[in-house]
């Protein structure tokens, strides 16, 4: 039986067959960019709880509109010319030629971006962006972004993901600190604003510390390497961004500030679902890149099979929790206005499953050097899912916003299958796979029972059935799945544990 501890088992082997250390190394930053994943969601998550019950549900809108016009815009700096500084910077060769290259790039992307803004500015006058105030926080995030992604990126692409991974959650902790501080005084507006802009800064100074890439002289070739992975990638990894925000757009566009406000608080409540699959991506991708130099593709279709089904360990229970106490969260934590959000929270959720082929897939072809094939499933995923919006949010509202984003992805993740079974064998868990699905329907069984012992009326007794039901699910899988059990073997042993792996 395919095995989720095959993630670890052949990472770090050198041809003779014995371990190098990499297990351990892969092990350790999974694990922190597992817990920096949760601790950042965890700030974020509390407070957005404190903004839904201070600020009014349209200032919130405004924001989230500003932030997603800014994921927009910052798309290609982060995933385009981020990424491809990470691929070819991992691959070894021509380190600070690349990393110079890439910071060319990203200046003249910042001065047209900047340009483009400033002429849309005088054509569209009326244009929401302007009517919204948001135009020159726009400008000023390019800016700092300049310097933010610049500086994490050069610490990913340099094999220090822990330092990748502390910077993100000082980015979420800084700004989130930020906020709550100035919405308290009653500055609402630009203390939701203003915190963009303070985590970004102190995130971008922590990892500059850390940054050991130098300028240096750069070839035309090395700089159209960058800019080709760049473009490729770009339309590559910015889906996740792109379904993520484009709804919250399109909302904004055929209903109102508010309801944007409210779609996207239950989009970001249910990527608590996805946060595996963002750990598991962060510590794989470079390492896919370095493999694919050595022609060790037995570790990435290993690597691609383990870490589908550790991704897949939280986002499934996750749905199916929600669908039990999806009505309970929201209106506990954030309030009964955000409650006409729950239908498309249900239907958010389940995307987070999808989410993981989808991610783990084109992260494989980008990493393989087939960043085109990705382009193509990922071509069909955007144009679908703007289709899809403009005919379904004008008749269902958010569920038809949460719809065209599943069926879009849906679309884009088979697509990405279809294209890597030609460069990879591609194996997945599915026996385990179904037991995860097994186990979360008995707990949902067991949640609807607790509900029924004890009805939900506060958040202790919602954050109480939660973590119970998290408890029966890990039993059940720790019971009916050898792998469960050598996994948390293994990351027990890193702390020094002794934990049996046969009962």
């Amino acid at each position: 039986m395919a095995q989720t501890a095959d993630i670890f088992s052949t990472i770090g082997k050198k041809k003779g067959g014995e371990d190098s250390g990499g297990q351990k190394t892969v092990h350790s930053q999974t694990l922190v960019s597992l817990i920096s994943q949760f601790g950042l969601t965890a700030v974020g998550f509390l407070s957005t709880i404190y903004f839904t019950r201070v600020v009014d549900p349209s200032v919130v809108g405004v924001y989230f509109l500003f932030f997603s016009y800014c994921a927009l815009f910052l798309l290609f700096s982060e995933s385009g010319i981020g990424e491809a500084s990470v691929k070819l910077i991992s691959e070894g060769k021509n380190r600070n030629e690349y990393y110079t290259a890439s910071m060319t790039l990203r200046t003249v992307y910042l001065i047209s971006c900047v340009a483009g803004l400033l002429l849309s500015a005088v054509i569209f006058p009326t244009s929401t962006v302007m009517e919204t105030g948001i135009f020159w926080w726009i400008i000023a995030a390019l800016f700092i972004d300049y310097f933010y992604n610049s500086r994490i990126y050069a610490a990913y692409a340099d094999g220090k993901i822990n330092v990748f991974q502390v910077s993100l959650f000082l980015n979420t902790a800084v700004r989130s600190l930020f906020q709550i501080g100035v919405v308290y005084l009653g500055y609402h507006s630009f203390g939701l604003e203003g915190g963009f802009f303070a985590g970004m800064i102190f995130a971008a100074v922590f990892a500059h510390r850390y940054n050991q890439l130098k300028l240096a002289a750069f070839s035309k070739e090395n700089f159209k390497r960058v800019l080709m992975y760049a473009v490729l990638i770009f339309l590559v990894m910015s889906c996740y961004l792109i379904y993520q925000n484009i709804d919250v757009v399109f909302i904004g566009r055929y209903m109102t500030e508010a309801d944007a406000g409210i779609y996207r608080i239950v989009y970001q409540f249910s990527m608590l679902g996805g946060l595996a699959a963002t750990s598991v991506k962060a510590v794989l991708y470079p390492k896919f890149s370095a493999w694919n130099e050595t022609k060790q593709f037995k570790n990435i279709t290993e690597g691609l099979r383990g870490g589908t089904s550790i991704s897949l360990m939280l986002a499934i229970p996750i749905f199916f929790s929600f669908l039990i106490l999806g009505y309970d969260f929201i209106s506990l934590f954030y309030g009964e206005a955000y409650i006409s959000g729950v239908p498309a929270l249900f239907i958010l959720s389940f995307i987070q499953i999808v989410t993981v082929f989808l991610y783990l897939q084109s992260i494989c072809l980008n990493a393989v050097s087939h960043p085109k094939y990705a382009f193509l499933s990922i071509a069909a995923g955007i144009a679908a899912n703007i289709l899809l919006n403009t005919l379904l949010i004008p008749v269902y509202g958010m569920e038809g916003a949460a719809l065209a984003t599943v069926i879009a992805m849906l679309l884009n993740s088979g697509l990405a299958y279809l294209l890597l079974k030609k460069v990879i064998p591609v194996r997945y868990n599915w026996k385990s796979i179904l037991k995860m699905v097994i186990a979360s329907l008995l707990m949902c069984a067991f949640l609807l029972g607790f509900k029924y012992v004890l009805p939900i009326t506060n958040v202790i007794y919602l954050l109480a059935a939660f973590v119970a039901g998290g408890l029966f699910y890990g039993l059940i899988m720790f019971g009916a799945d050898k792998t469960i059990r050598d996994e948390i073997a293994e990351t027990a042993a890193m702390f020094g544990v002794k934990w049996p792996k046969r009962l």
